[in-house]
């Protein structure tokens, strides 16, 4: 169960966002064959981040997203 420091999200490319953004990643959690992923948002602005990601104005560098988005998915494939 998540506690209000945390921040649980199943979308993998956002998740992959906040990895980048510097949102440290502190678990994942399984409901049948979905994975949530679970961030600390102590420090963290997630409002501020969803804000950036949803009306694109957020700058993260490409190579650093397209590494948490390949480290996520073979989170998602593990059993």
């Amino acid at each position: 169960m998540a506690n209000t420091n945390t921040f649980r999200t199943s979308d993998l490319y956002f998740a992959a966002y906040l990895q980048t953004a510097g949102v440290e990643m502190v678990g994942q959690d399984r409901e049948g064959n979905r994975v949530f992923f679970l961030f600390d948002t102590s420090i963290a602005n997630i409002d501020e981040l969803k804000t950036g990601w949803f009306n694109g104005s957020s700058k993260i560098a490409a190579q650093p997203y397209s590494n948490a988005i390949k480290s996520l998915k073979s989170i998602c494939h593990m059993q």
